[in-house]
Parts: structure tokens; C-alpha cells; sequence
């Protein structure tokens, strides 16, 4: 049988977690929003044919900054949000990566999402089910 839960200690770590990401998706989307084409040669890509899909998923990516800006500012009540972190983190680093295999994304831009999603994923689904487990056991 498991001890109680230290629901504020767990709150304060994942609000943590999420102001991060928050920032750094707000930091990243930035410059592919204002200027599509040096975005992709700052990551050794090419002169996009259509910049405005780059546009497009960097609104995605700047939204759901928002997004995670809102669960930091109250994790418990936004608790069913947290596991969209996960999943866009985990679609945009399988697409990458894929691309990065197939030889179609460039290297810099690879590392940047090994830096922003692949080593952020455990540690976001640990926030999932850290504060679902909060939520079915109660404060400690």
C-alpha cells in the first residue's frame, strides 16, 4: 500500500515544468512566425517553398506555449491539458526524426528537438501521472 501524496510539492514541480516549456516554446516558434526563411537557415535548411506552413506549425507550437503557460498557472484544474504536452511533444519528434533519418531535416534542427521534446517527453509524462495520481489519492 502506498504512502499519501505530497500534492503541493508535486504541483510546485510540475507548475515548474511547464512554465519551462512554456517559455521555450514561446522562444523557438518566434523567429520561424516573424521570419520563415531565417529560421530555416539559422538550422542549416533550405529557403522554404511555402513559409507560410512554417508559420502555421510554429502558431502551433507558439499555442500551445499557452497552453502550457496555463496549466503552470494552476496545475490541478488544467490537469487534463497535461497530456497534450506529451503527445505534441512525441508527434513533432517523431516527424522530425523521421525527416532527420530520411536524410530531409537538417542536423541542427534535429538537435534542437532532441533538446526540446525527446529529452523533455519522460519527464512531462512523469507530470501526467504525477498529478493524475494526486487527483485518485488526495493531499497528503
Amino acid at each position: 500500500m502506498e504512502g499519501p501524496v505530497d500534492t503541493t510539492l508535486t504541483y510546485k514541480n510540475v507548475r515548474w515544468l511547464f512554465l519551462a516549456n512554456a517559455i521555450i516554446n514561446w522562444t523557438v516558434s518566434l523567429p520561424g512566425i516573424v521570419d520563415p526563411s531565417a529560421a530555416a537557415a539559422a538550422f542549416g535548411g533550405v529557403e522554404p517553398n511555402y513559409p507560410s506552413v512554417i508559420r502555421l506549425w510554429q502558431g502551433f507550437v507558439f499555442m500551445f506555449g499557452c497552453m502550457f503557460w496555463e496549466v503552470s498557472r494552476d496545475v490541478g484544474g488544467k490537469a487534463a491539458l497535461i497530456k497534450y504536452n506529451w503527445i505534441e511533444k512525441t508527434i513533432t519528434a517523431i516527424a522530425i526524426t523521421v525527416g532527420y533519418v530520411l536524410g530531409d531535416i537538417p542536423q541542427r534542427l534535429m538537435m534542437l528537438i532532441v533538446l526540446t521534446n525527446w529529452l523533455w517527453i519522460p519527464f512531462i509524462v512523469w507530470a501526467d501521472v504525477a498529478v493524475r495520481r494526486v487527483g485518485r489519492k488526495g493531499v497528503a
